[in-house]
């Protein structure tokens, strides 16, 4: 497997799991408040669904780019894809909006936890960035080993 998709991988385990965490958070949220539905569940995993969608046509697109000879080429496909993910992520997030109306034939979700997936990558991407440098700083460089060597 090559280095792309093993990022892409990672990436997208890292933002999977991120949404189930958000899941589970947004059911306990509305357990606690007791207004707890099968709604929200439905929101929340419809919401989770459209997002991990999102991100993995993202990781997909940054792959391919980064496979590209052509730094013009694969900047148009960057710029491409971003609007077709905003084209697509209006219309999935809009429809889930809808179905959660009371136009809606039937109501299936509740519409606070599709909105709230929307940012909660964001959230767990930022909590893992900064999970990853607290880590990174706890871990002794070579001048920090206090075995007299200077790192040379």
């Amino acid at each position: 497997m090559n280095a792309g998709k093993k990022a892409m991988r990672e990436f997208m385990t890292d933002i999977a799991l991120g949404q189930a965490a958000y899941i589970v958070i947004v059911c306990l949220g509305f357990l606690i408040a007791g207004k707890f539905a099968l709604s929200v569940i439905l929101g929340a995993v419809y919401g989770s669904a459209v997002m991990v969608l999102y991100y993995f046509l993202f990781a997909r697109t940054m792959t391919r780019a980064a496979d590209e000879s052509d730094p013009d080429v694969a900047k148009k496909r960057i710029q491409s894809s971003y609007s077709m993910r905003m084209f697509l992520l209006v219309i999935l997030i809009g429809a889930g909006l809808f179905l959660s109306t009371e136009y809606s034939v039937i109501k299936p979700f509740h519409w606070l936890p599709v909105i709230l997936s929307v940012i909660m990558p964001r959230i767990s991407i930022a909590v893992w960035e900064m999970l990853q440098r607290s880590s990174a700083l706890k871990k002794p460089n070579s001048s920090e080993r206090g075995d007299g060597s200077d790192g040379n």
